[in-house]
Protein backbone atom coordinates (compact mmCIF):
# COMPACT_ATOMS: atom_id res chain seq x y z
CA UNK A 1 0.00 0.00 0.00
CA UNK A 2 1.55 2.95 -0.95
CA UNK A 3 2.49 5.98 1.75
CA UNK A 4 0.11 8.52 2.12
CA UNK A 5 3.23 11.15 0.92
CA UNK A 6 3.47 8.85 -2.13
CA UNK A 7 0.04 8.99 -2.82
CA UNK A 8 -0.45 12.63 -2.42
CA UNK A 9 2.35 13.44 -5.42
CA UNK A 10 0.55 10.83 -7.53
CA UNK A 11 -2.68 12.51 -7.17
CA UNK A 12 -1.03 15.90 -7.62
CA UNK A 13 1.09 14.55 -10.60
CA UNK A 14 -1.25 12.95 -12.41
CA UNK A 15 -3.80 16.17 -11.95
CA UNK A 16 -0.81 18.54 -12.78
CA UNK A 17 -0.02 16.02 -16.22
CA UNK A 18 -3.80 16.36 -17.01
CA UNK A 19 -4.18 20.47 -16.86
CA UNK A 20 -1.46 20.69 -19.03
CA UNK A 21 -2.78 18.70 -21.63
CA UNK A 22 -6.32 19.99 -21.19
CA UNK A 23 -4.46 23.76 -21.16
CA UNK A 24 -2.11 23.21 -24.66
CA UNK A 25 -4.68 21.32 -26.55
CA UNK A 26 -7.16 24.72 -25.56
CA UNK A 27 -3.72 27.23 -26.65
CA UNK A 28 -3.28 25.30 -29.60
CA UNK A 29 -6.82 25.13 -30.89
CA UNK A 30 -6.79 29.24 -30.28
CA UNK A 31 -3.50 29.47 -31.67
CA UNK A 32 -4.91 27.75 -34.91
CA UNK A 33 -8.24 29.84 -35.05
CA UNK A 34 -5.69 33.28 -35.04
CA UNK A 35 -3.38 31.53 -37.54
CA UNK A 36 -6.26 30.85 -40.11
CA UNK A 37 -8.08 34.31 -39.26
CA UNK A 38 -4.85 36.70 -39.35
CA UNK A 39 -3.77 34.62 -43.15
CA UNK A 40 -7.44 35.01 -44.27
CA UNK A 41 -7.08 38.72 -43.56
CA UNK A 42 -3.73 39.31 -45.21
CA UNK A 43 -4.62 36.91 -48.22
CA UNK A 44 -8.03 39.25 -48.56
CA UNK A 45 -5.51 42.88 -48.87
CA UNK A 46 -4.30 42.36 -52.48
CA UNK A 47 -8.09 42.04 -53.24
CA UNK A 48 -9.09 44.85 -51.03
CA UNK A 49 -6.31 46.89 -53.06
CA UNK A 50 -7.22 45.61 -56.49
CA UNK A 51 -11.20 46.12 -56.16
CA UNK A 52 -11.05 50.00 -56.15
CA UNK A 53 -8.16 49.81 -58.46
CA UNK A 54 -9.97 47.78 -61.31
CA UNK A 55 -13.49 49.96 -60.66
CA UNK A 56 -11.44 53.21 -61.54
CA UNK A 57 -10.09 51.75 -64.79
CA UNK A 58 -13.37 50.36 -65.78
CA UNK A 59 -14.63 54.32 -65.07
CA UNK A 60 -12.40 55.72 -67.22
CA UNK A 61 -12.58 53.32 -69.94
CA UNK A 62 -15.92 54.48 -70.29
CA UNK A 63 -16.32 57.37 -72.45
CA UNK A 64 -18.29 58.27 -75.77
CA UNK A 65 -15.75 56.51 -78.17
CA UNK A 66 -15.71 53.67 -76.01
CA UNK A 67 -19.37 52.59 -75.58
CA UNK A 68 -18.62 48.97 -75.96
CA UNK A 69 -18.73 46.98 -73.33
CA UNK A 70 -16.34 44.23 -74.35
CA UNK A 71 -13.79 47.26 -74.64
CA UNK A 72 -14.25 49.03 -71.68
CA UNK A 73 -13.83 45.67 -69.85
CA UNK A 74 -10.19 44.90 -72.21
CA UNK A 75 -8.95 48.34 -70.66
CA UNK A 76 -8.38 46.65 -67.17
CA UNK A 77 -5.81 44.34 -69.03
CA UNK A 78 -3.57 46.79 -68.50
CA UNK A 79 -3.21 46.01 -65.20
CA UNK A 80 -0.84 42.58 -66.36
CA UNK A 81 1.91 45.37 -66.56
CA UNK A 82 2.00 45.78 -63.19
CA UNK A 83 4.85 44.58 -61.09
CA UNK A 84 4.00 41.22 -59.46
CA UNK A 85 1.18 40.43 -62.04
CA UNK A 86 1.93 37.10 -63.86
CA UNK A 87 -1.58 36.92 -65.88
CA UNK A 88 -4.94 38.96 -66.04
CA UNK A 89 -8.51 37.39 -67.81
CA UNK A 90 -11.41 39.07 -68.30
CA UNK A 91 -15.33 37.52 -68.42
CA UNK A 92 -18.16 38.84 -69.66
CA UNK A 93 -21.35 39.17 -67.24
CA UNK A 94 -22.09 34.93 -68.79
CA UNK A 95 -18.64 34.20 -67.91
CA UNK A 96 -17.36 33.75 -71.13
CA UNK A 97 -13.60 34.74 -72.00
CA UNK A 98 -13.32 37.97 -73.63
CA UNK A 99 -9.30 38.42 -73.44
CA UNK A 100 -6.53 37.15 -71.39
CA UNK A 101 -2.56 38.39 -70.86
CA UNK A 102 -0.32 37.03 -71.51
CA UNK A 103 -1.20 34.67 -74.46
CA UNK A 104 0.47 31.57 -73.00
CA UNK A 105 -1.95 30.94 -70.93
CA UNK A 106 -3.79 27.79 -71.47
CA UNK A 107 -7.51 26.89 -71.04
CA UNK A 108 -8.63 30.10 -69.73
CA UNK A 109 -11.99 29.52 -68.47
CA UNK A 110 -14.47 31.03 -65.39
CA UNK A 111 -15.30 27.91 -63.79
CA UNK A 112 -18.85 27.09 -62.76
CA UNK A 113 -18.65 27.46 -59.45
CA UNK A 114 -16.35 30.15 -59.36
CA UNK A 115 -19.21 31.77 -61.47
CA UNK A 116 -22.00 31.20 -59.07
CA UNK A 117 -20.23 32.60 -56.11
CA UNK A 118 -19.45 36.25 -57.47
CA UNK A 119 -23.00 36.47 -58.55
CA UNK A 120 -23.36 37.24 -54.94
CA UNK A 121 -21.37 40.45 -55.39
CA UNK A 122 -17.93 39.91 -53.08
CA UNK A 123 -14.47 39.03 -54.36
CA UNK A 124 -12.84 35.85 -53.94
CA UNK A 125 -9.25 35.13 -52.71
CA UNK A 126 -7.46 31.99 -52.89
CA UNK A 127 -3.49 32.04 -51.61
CA UNK A 128 -2.00 28.74 -53.37
CA UNK A 129 1.82 27.57 -51.80
CA UNK A 130 2.19 25.47 -54.93
CA UNK A 131 0.51 27.05 -57.97
CA UNK A 132 1.22 24.52 -60.58
CA UNK A 133 2.14 27.20 -63.41
CA UNK A 134 3.08 24.67 -65.96
CA UNK A 135 -0.54 23.66 -66.10
CA UNK A 136 -1.67 27.01 -66.68
CA UNK A 137 1.04 28.10 -68.73
CA UNK A 138 3.03 27.33 -71.85
CA UNK A 139 6.57 27.13 -71.87
CA UNK A 140 7.18 26.86 -68.00
CA UNK A 141 10.92 25.61 -67.11
CA UNK A 142 10.85 22.23 -65.29
CA UNK A 143 12.58 23.67 -61.83
CA UNK A 144 9.72 26.36 -62.24
CA UNK A 145 6.82 24.43 -62.23
CA UNK A 146 5.21 25.14 -58.83
CA UNK A 147 5.21 28.59 -57.34
CA UNK A 148 2.90 30.39 -54.68
CA UNK A 149 0.28 32.20 -56.23
CA UNK A 150 -2.29 34.64 -55.33
CA UNK A 151 -5.61 34.39 -57.46
CA UNK A 152 -8.27 37.06 -56.38
CA UNK A 153 -11.66 36.94 -58.99
CA UNK A 154 -13.41 40.59 -58.57
CA UNK A 155 -16.77 40.98 -60.08
CA UNK A 156 -17.47 43.83 -62.10
CA UNK A 157 -21.25 46.02 -61.25
CA UNK A 158 -22.92 47.52 -64.10
CA UNK A 159 -25.36 50.04 -64.10
CA UNK A 160 -28.31 48.85 -62.45
CA UNK A 161 -28.62 47.40 -59.31
CA UNK A 162 -27.63 43.86 -59.50
CA UNK A 163 -26.30 43.55 -62.68
CA UNK A 164 -23.13 42.91 -63.66
CA UNK A 165 -20.77 43.96 -66.47
CA UNK A 166 -18.62 41.25 -66.48
CA UNK A 167 -15.20 39.29 -64.42
CA UNK A 168 -11.92 39.69 -63.80
CA UNK A 169 -9.61 37.28 -62.55
CA UNK A 170 -5.75 37.98 -61.48
CA UNK A 171 -2.78 35.99 -60.96
CA UNK A 172 -0.61 37.24 -58.79
CA UNK A 173 3.12 36.69 -57.84
CA UNK A 174 2.90 35.27 -53.96
CA UNK A 175 6.50 34.99 -53.35
CA UNK A 176 6.68 38.01 -50.87
CA UNK A 177 3.44 36.67 -49.95
CA UNK A 178 4.76 33.49 -48.32
CA UNK A 179 7.80 35.04 -46.72
CA UNK A 180 5.39 37.27 -44.78
CA UNK A 181 2.81 34.29 -43.57
CA UNK A 182 5.65 31.64 -42.97
CA UNK A 183 6.99 35.15 -41.13
CA UNK A 184 3.82 35.52 -39.00
CA UNK A 185 3.65 31.79 -38.44
CA UNK A 186 6.86 31.61 -36.87
CA UNK A 187 5.87 34.59 -34.38
CA UNK A 188 2.65 32.79 -33.67
CA UNK A 189 4.38 29.34 -32.92
CA UNK A 190 6.95 31.48 -30.68
CA UNK A 191 4.31 33.24 -29.01
CA UNK A 192 2.55 29.26 -28.55
CA UNK A 193 5.45 27.62 -27.21
CA UNK A 194 6.18 30.30 -24.72
CA UNK A 195 2.75 30.48 -23.58
CA UNK A 196 2.78 26.33 -23.48
CA UNK A 197 5.76 26.61 -21.41
CA UNK A 198 4.91 29.26 -19.31
CA UNK A 199 1.40 27.67 -18.94
CA UNK A 200 2.83 24.42 -17.97
CA UNK A 201 5.58 26.06 -15.19
CA UNK A 202 2.60 28.09 -13.05
CA UNK A 203 0.52 24.69 -13.67
CA UNK A 204 3.31 22.89 -11.94
CA UNK A 205 3.86 25.53 -9.36
CA UNK A 206 0.34 25.71 -8.59
CA UNK A 207 -0.11 22.27 -8.20
CA UNK A 208 3.38 21.41 -6.16
CA UNK A 209 1.83 24.76 -3.77
CA UNK A 210 -1.54 22.76 -3.18
CA UNK A 211 0.11 19.09 -3.19
CA UNK A 212 2.37 20.94 -0.25
CA UNK A 213 -0.80 22.57 1.44
CA UNK A 214 -2.78 19.66 1.46
CA UNK A 215 -0.01 17.01 3.06
CA UNK A 216 0.63 19.63 5.76
CA UNK A 217 -3.11 19.95 6.45
CA UNK A 218 -3.31 16.26 6.16
CA UNK A 219 0.00 15.92 8.46
CA UNK A 220 -1.48 18.43 11.22
CA UNK A 221 -4.63 16.25 11.41
CA UNK A 222 -3.00 13.37 11.80
CA UNK A 223 -0.71 14.95 14.55
CA UNK A 224 -3.87 16.26 16.12
CA UNK A 225 -5.52 12.96 15.94
CA UNK A 226 -2.31 11.23 17.43
CA UNK A 227 -2.82 13.77 19.89
CA UNK A 228 -5.79 12.95 21.01
CA UNK A 229 -5.22 9.18 20.87
CA UNK A 230 -2.23 10.12 23.12
CA UNK A 231 -4.32 12.53 25.64
CA UNK A 232 -7.34 9.06 25.93
CA UNK A 233 -4.62 6.85 26.35
CA UNK A 234 -2.80 8.82 29.49
CA UNK A 235 -6.63 9.54 30.62
CA UNK A 236 -7.47 5.62 30.72
CA UNK A 237 -3.70 5.09 32.07
CA UNK A 238 -3.84 7.79 34.83
CA UNK A 239 -7.60 5.95 35.88
CA UNK A 240 -6.11 2.62 35.93
CA UNK A 241 -2.97 3.67 37.80
CA UNK A 242 -5.39 5.79 40.49
CA UNK A 243 -7.29 2.21 40.84
CA UNK A 244 -4.19 0.37 40.85
CA UNK A 245 -2.72 3.38 43.64
CA UNK A 246 -5.98 2.39 46.02
CA UNK A 247 -5.29 -1.63 45.52
CA UNK A 248 -1.66 -0.96 46.15
CA UNK A 249 -2.62 0.85 49.24
CA UNK A 250 -4.30 -1.73 50.78
CA UNK A 251 -2.13 -3.99 50.00
CA UNK A 252 0.84 -2.25 51.36
CA UNK A 253 -1.13 -1.93 54.81
CA UNK A 254 -1.94 -5.93 54.79
CA UNK A 255 2.13 -6.67 53.89
CA UNK A 256 3.11 -4.55 56.00
CA UNK A 257 3.10 -6.62 59.69
CA UNK A 258 3.49 -10.15 57.23
CA UNK A 259 6.66 -8.98 56.32
CA UNK A 260 7.94 -7.59 59.03
CA UNK A 261 7.41 -11.07 60.72
CA UNK A 262 9.15 -12.58 57.94
CA UNK A 263 12.26 -10.82 58.69
CA UNK A 264 12.16 -11.66 62.23
CA UNK A 265 11.85 -15.70 61.01
CA UNK A 266 14.60 -14.94 58.80
CA UNK A 267 16.86 -12.86 60.94
CA UNK A 268 16.36 -15.06 63.84
CA UNK A 269 18.49 -17.29 65.75
CA UNK A 270 16.84 -20.22 64.69
CA UNK A 271 17.58 -19.80 60.73
CA UNK A 272 20.95 -21.15 59.41
CA UNK A 273 23.20 -18.48 59.22
CA UNK A 274 25.83 -20.26 56.99
CA UNK A 275 23.68 -20.89 54.50
CA UNK A 276 23.88 -18.31 51.41
CA UNK A 277 20.82 -18.75 50.63
CA UNK A 278 19.44 -17.44 53.88
CA UNK A 279 21.78 -14.79 54.10
CA UNK A 280 20.04 -13.73 50.38
CA UNK A 281 16.60 -14.17 51.74
CA UNK A 282 17.63 -12.16 54.42
CA UNK A 283 19.00 -9.29 52.25
CA UNK A 284 15.75 -9.13 50.28
CA UNK A 285 13.38 -9.30 52.71
CA UNK A 286 15.25 -6.28 54.59
CA UNK A 287 14.89 -4.60 51.24
CA UNK A 288 11.38 -5.18 50.87
CA UNK A 289 10.31 -3.75 54.36
CA UNK A 290 12.38 -1.04 53.46
CA UNK A 291 10.50 -0.23 50.34
CA UNK A 292 7.17 -0.74 52.33
CA UNK A 293 8.09 1.58 54.47
CA UNK A 294 8.76 4.15 52.37
CA UNK A 295 5.57 3.61 50.80
CA UNK A 296 3.18 3.57 53.63
CA UNK A 297 5.23 7.06 55.06
CA UNK A 298 4.38 8.16 51.24
CA UNK A 299 0.91 6.72 51.27
CA UNK A 300 0.37 8.72 54.73
CA UNK A 301 1.95 12.34 53.84
CA UNK A 302 -0.45 12.05 51.07
CA UNK A 303 -2.92 11.35 52.93
CA UNK A 304 -2.74 13.96 56.17
CA UNK A 305 -1.40 16.54 53.48
CA UNK A 306 1.34 16.84 55.29
CA UNK A 307 4.35 18.59 53.33
CA UNK A 308 7.83 19.45 54.11
CA UNK A 309 10.73 20.70 52.57
CA UNK A 310 13.76 18.75 51.03
CA UNK A 311 17.10 19.58 50.28
CA UNK A 312 19.15 18.51 46.90
CA UNK A 313 21.73 17.20 49.71
CA UNK A 314 19.03 14.95 51.11
CA UNK A 315 17.46 13.87 47.77
CA UNK A 316 20.53 12.64 46.50
CA UNK A 317 20.98 11.39 49.64
CA UNK A 318 18.18 9.09 49.50
CA UNK A 319 18.17 8.08 45.99
CA UNK A 320 21.95 6.50 46.72
CA UNK A 321 20.39 4.95 50.07
CA UNK A 322 18.07 3.19 47.78
CA UNK A 323 19.99 1.72 45.41
CA UNK A 324 23.36 1.35 46.29
CA UNK A 325 22.62 -2.28 47.94
CA UNK A 326 21.34 -3.64 44.05
CA UNK A 327 24.48 -1.87 42.79
CA UNK A 328 26.97 -3.61 44.35
CA UNK A 329 25.40 -6.88 44.34
CA UNK A 330 25.43 -6.66 40.63
CA UNK A 331 29.14 -5.31 41.04
CA UNK A 332 28.15 -2.09 39.29
CA UNK A 333 29.74 1.27 40.22
CA UNK A 334 27.58 3.62 41.54
CA UNK A 335 27.32 7.06 42.32
CA UNK A 336 25.10 10.25 42.58
CA UNK A 337 26.31 13.73 42.16
CA UNK A 338 25.58 15.73 45.12
CA UNK A 339 25.75 19.17 43.84
CA UNK A 340 21.90 20.66 43.74
CA UNK A 341 21.48 23.30 46.35
CA UNK A 342 17.41 23.32 45.80
CA UNK A 343 14.93 22.98 48.17
CA UNK A 344 11.57 20.87 47.10
CA UNK A 345 8.14 19.95 48.73
CA UNK A 346 8.31 16.99 50.26
CA UNK A 347 5.64 15.10 48.02
CA UNK A 348 7.15 16.29 44.50
CA UNK A 349 10.62 14.78 46.36
CA UNK A 350 9.25 11.59 47.49
CA UNK A 351 8.03 10.83 43.89
CA UNK A 352 11.20 12.18 42.49
CA UNK A 353 12.98 9.42 44.58
CA UNK A 354 10.55 6.79 43.25
CA UNK A 355 10.86 8.08 39.63
CA UNK A 356 15.12 7.50 40.34
CA UNK A 357 14.94 4.44 42.02
CA UNK A 358 13.18 3.10 38.99
CA UNK A 359 15.46 4.82 36.10
CA UNK A 360 18.07 3.05 38.30
CA UNK A 361 17.30 -0.21 39.11
CA UNK A 362 16.94 -0.46 35.15
CA UNK A 363 20.28 1.05 34.65
CA UNK A 364 21.91 -1.57 36.85
CA UNK A 365 19.80 -4.10 35.18
CA UNK A 366 21.29 -2.70 31.67
CA UNK A 367 25.18 -2.39 32.96
CA UNK A 368 27.50 -5.16 33.12
CA UNK A 369 29.63 -5.51 36.32
CA UNK A 370 32.28 -3.22 36.97
CA UNK A 371 30.93 -0.84 34.88
CA UNK A 372 28.99 2.73 35.82
CA UNK A 373 25.74 4.01 36.98
CA UNK A 374 25.70 7.80 37.71
CA UNK A 375 22.73 10.19 38.53
CA UNK A 376 22.90 13.92 38.10
CA UNK A 377 21.13 15.96 39.99
CA UNK A 378 21.49 20.13 38.88
CA UNK A 379 19.90 23.27 38.58
CA UNK A 380 19.41 25.41 35.22
CA UNK A 381 17.25 28.44 36.08
CA UNK A 382 14.82 27.29 37.61
CA UNK A 383 14.11 23.72 36.57
CA UNK A 384 15.93 20.55 38.40
CA UNK A 385 17.41 18.03 35.98
CA UNK A 386 17.75 14.44 36.88
CA UNK A 387 19.60 12.64 34.61
CA UNK A 388 20.33 8.39 34.94
CA UNK A 389 23.23 7.17 33.05
CA UNK A 390 24.15 3.89 32.13
CA UNK A 391 27.11 2.01 30.36
CA UNK A 392 24.89 -0.67 29.48
CA UNK A 393 24.28 -2.13 25.46
CA UNK A 394 21.63 0.82 24.80
CA UNK A 395 18.16 0.44 23.54
CA UNK A 396 16.80 -1.08 20.05
CA UNK A 397 14.92 0.98 17.56
CA UNK A 398 12.26 -1.17 17.56
CA UNK A 399 11.70 -0.73 21.72
CA UNK A 400 12.28 3.15 21.34
CA UNK A 401 9.34 3.65 19.30
CA UNK A 402 6.31 2.38 22.38
CA UNK A 403 9.45 3.13 25.28
CA UNK A 404 6.97 4.48 27.73
CA UNK A 405 4.14 2.36 26.67
CA UNK A 406 3.21 -0.29 29.43
CA UNK A 407 3.62 -3.90 28.45
CA UNK A 408 6.80 -3.04 26.60
CA UNK A 409 10.29 -4.90 28.18
CA UNK A 410 13.72 -4.76 26.98
CA UNK A 411 14.61 -7.50 29.26
CA UNK A 412 13.14 -10.76 29.76
CA UNK A 413 10.41 -11.07 32.72
CA UNK A 414 10.22 -7.95 32.26
CA UNK A 415 6.16 -6.11 33.15
CA UNK A 416 7.17 -3.14 31.13
CA UNK A 417 5.65 -1.12 33.21
CA UNK A 418 8.66 0.56 35.39
CA UNK A 419 9.00 3.44 32.63
CA UNK A 420 5.57 3.84 31.67
CA UNK A 421 4.67 4.08 35.63
CA UNK A 422 7.47 6.41 36.21
CA UNK A 423 6.52 9.02 33.36
CA UNK A 424 3.00 9.04 34.39
CA UNK A 425 4.41 10.05 38.25
CA UNK A 426 6.79 12.75 36.66
CA UNK A 427 3.37 14.47 34.82
CA UNK A 428 1.70 14.27 38.42
CA UNK A 429 4.30 16.45 39.69
CA UNK A 430 4.34 18.67 36.84
CA UNK A 431 7.70 17.37 35.33
CA UNK A 432 8.98 15.85 32.09
CA UNK A 433 10.65 12.32 31.32
CA UNK A 434 12.50 12.02 28.41
CA UNK A 435 15.53 9.44 27.13
CA UNK A 436 18.38 11.81 26.60
CA UNK A 437 20.47 9.48 24.49
CA UNK A 438 21.00 5.89 23.97
CA UNK A 439 23.88 3.95 21.64
CA UNK A 440 26.24 0.79 21.93
CA UNK A 441 27.89 2.80 25.12
CA UNK A 442 25.33 3.51 27.23
CA UNK A 443 21.64 5.03 27.91
CA UNK A 444 20.77 8.65 29.72
CA UNK A 445 17.31 9.56 30.92
CA UNK A 446 16.41 13.07 31.77
CA UNK A 447 13.81 14.20 34.23
CA UNK A 448 13.49 18.03 33.75
CA UNK A 449 10.91 19.48 37.48
CA UNK A 450 10.12 23.27 37.40
CA UNK A 451 10.86 24.66 40.51
CA UNK A 452 10.35 28.02 42.04
CA UNK A 453 13.12 30.58 42.38
CA UNK A 454 15.14 30.67 45.55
Amino acid sequence: MLRPALRYASAALGTGILLVAIFSALVVWFRSDLRQEIHLKIIERDAAVLYPMALQQLAESETAEATNTSAALTALLKSARQRGMLAVAIFDREGNTIEALPATQLFVELPTEDFLRLQTGGPLTRYHPAFPLDQYFAGVAREQRTAPVLEVLLPLPGAELNTWRGFVRYFIDARALSRELALIDHRINRQTAITLAVGAVLIALVMTLAAFIVQRAQRAVAERNEGLTRANFQLTLAAKASAIGQITSHLIHGLQGSVAGLRAVVTSGEADQSNPAWETAAGYTERLQTMIQETVALLGDAGAHASYELTGQELAATIHARNQASAAEKGVVFEVNRGLAAVIDSHRGSLLCLIASNLVQNAIRATASGRRVTVSLVQTDHTLVLTVQDEGAGITASMREHLFEPGRSGRLGGSGLGLAISQLLARQIGATLVLDSTDATGTTFRLSLPISAA
